[in-house]
């Protein structure tokens, strides 16, 4: 009975993780768009700057 009731366990600490803005596996696609976004808006300032 206690592995039935481990396993369970498991499996809610492993869906508690997905949903935590802090895992480790949430960090890099957070990261990536923070790039991309920094990225793009010093792209659409220069854009702005430059056609006035």
């Amino acid at each position: 009975m206690n592995t039935v009731e481990q396993d369970q366990r498991d499996a809610e600490d492993s869906a508690n993780d997905q949903t935590n803005p802090r895992a480790s596996v949430s960090l890099v696609p957070m990261l990536v768009a923070g790039v991309a976004l920094t990225f793009g808006g010093m792209i659409a300032a220069l854009v702005f700057t430059s056609v006035t």
